[in-house]
């Protein structure tokens, strides 16, 4: 029996790079018009304005350097990637987690379904209201370590809190992120549509859920097979007043990161600087001391490294696109075939551009400010509603939050989890289906009902 051989993340981006490089050889050079808002302060697209500008084609050596800028440009997300896990490492050197999986397993390890779902409650609320993305990467070893000892793989540690976080936030009527940039780019309300938006969201997680709790029944391991280490690594030990404290100080801090995110404006910065207060605190209340804490610190540090850097190496695409100058000419060949087509077609073909767009540009902000200053002129030339454009754009989140390897946080998150890309694309094909086409049937009913 031959090994299966699996795609190397560093590998991939690295192909991606190379053909992304090619293409700026290939493709004409092109470029919209910008300005700057003076409200907020973002670069917007001037509608119509696309033009040929002179080819600026990549070299070797702007590929290479790419990969530096790229880094650089990611960097709040690098290091909150590795302060984050770092910090998540000494509380878990405390040995709190542990005791409290163990607890919860030794009370409900005979209903995996109830486990998973308590646990996804987190992560639904973060994804719905806040886009909570990136953030999950701290959580993932601990993730893995609970599904592992309910006998299922780290795939479900991945689908219970990014995928559910992603859905959530796609779905959501209320995602203060998506809805927060783009609703005001279409001169809408904040949160208007939310009655229509309500009904698909409903409909999304009960397809998500139910997907997610038929695979842990399918594929989790009888009891008598999962190994002896595990099975008394679930019954040892005892949980104990400082476990408590420690965990409270966790959740704590979780709590502070939430609400300085929404009533603060904090950003990825903020939250790694909780971050670093929390292993100091957690450290020294679970009795690890200073050189405990900062011996843990550091191991959590190296254990992080690649996961972080992958994310700066995937900004190295969106880097060599934008320095050829032909994310402008895909965003424009995406869009233009809309003028031709009639309301319900034009509403799916805006989905499906919107999806591809995902692929080169990853980055919800970036693909707002990309992507509807060409849409929303577009829908009152087809007497389409603007809030159907910026559902068009909020759903192809679908594909650059859950399977394209150019978002290079879920990068991160298999590594860290040890799931291979092909076997998360497998894993993610059924649902993925289903949620597409629940979107593309929420594009046509939106265009129908006349949703504004």
């Amino acid at each position: 029996m031959t090994k299966q051989r699996t795609m190397d993340p560093l590998l991939l981006i690295g192909t991606i790079i190379i053909l992304a490089t090619l293409l700026t050889w290939i493709l004409p050079a092109g470029r919209f018009q910008r300005v700057r808002d003076a409200h907020s302060g973002r670069m917007f697209v001037v509608p119509g304005s696309y033009q040929l500008v002179p080819r600026n084609p990549v070299s070797p050596w702007g590929a290479l350097t790419s990969i530096p800028t790229g880094l650089a440009e990611a960097a709040d997300v690098v290091f909150f990637t590795l302060l984050g896990g770092a910090a998540i490492t000494v509380v878990e050197a405390t040995g709190a987690i542990g005791g409290f999986l163990n607890l919860l397993l030794l009370r409900l390890g005979h209903r995996p379904v109830l486990v998973l779902g308590i646990t996804s409650i987190l992560f639904l609320v973060g994804g719905a209201s806040d886009n909570m993305y990136e953030e999950i990467l701290a959580f993932l070893p601990l993730l893995c370590v609970l599904t592992r000892r309910m006998g299922l793989d780290s795939v479900m540690a991945l689908g219970v809190s990014v995928g559910t976080a992603s859905v959530a936030a796609v779905f959501s009527p209320f995602n203060t992120f998506t809805l927060g940039i783009s609703q005001p780019m279409a001169e809408l309300r904040l949160f208007s549509g939310f009655a229509f938006r309500s009904v698909f969201f409903v409909l999304a997680l009960g397809i998500w859920g139910g997907y997610l709790a038929w695979y842990a029944r399918r594929c989790r391991v009888p009891a008598e097979a999962i190994s002896a280490a595990e099975a008394e690594g679930a019954k040892a030990g005892s949980w104990t007043v400082r476990d408590l404290v420690v965990l409270l100080v966790m959740n704590g801090a979780l709590v502070v990161i939430v609400l300085g995110g929404i009533f603060l404006g904090w950003g990825l910065r903020e939250f790694s600087a909780v971050f670093v207060l929390l292993a100091v605190v957690a450290g020294m209340c679970g009795g690890l001391g200073w050189r405990g804490t900062m011996q843990h610190f550091a191991e959590g540090l190296r254990r992080m490294a690649l996961a972080a850097s992958l994310i700066g190496f995937a900004r190295a695409i969106s880097v060599v696109l934008a320095n050829g100058l032909i994310l402008d000419t895909i965003a424009n060949a995406l869009f233009s075939p809309l003028r031709h087509l009639p309301q319900g077609m034009s509403a799916i073909t805006m989905l499906v551009s919107e999806t591809i767009l995902a692929f080169p540009m990853p980055s919800d902000s970036g693909r707002a400010v990309m992507s509807l200053p060409v849409l929303l002129p577009l829908a009152d030339l087809l007497g389409m509603s603007r809030q159907m454009a910026v559902i068009a754009y909020q759903y192809s989140g679908l594909v650059s939050n859950l399977m394209t390897p150019t978002t290079g946080a879920l990068l991160a998150m298999l590594v860290i989890a040890k799931v291979p890309f092909g076997k998360w694309l497998r894993f993610m094909a059924i649902p993925f289906v289903l949620l597409f086409a629940l979107a593309v049937t929420a594009m046509v009913a939106g265009v129908r009902l006349g949703v504004q």
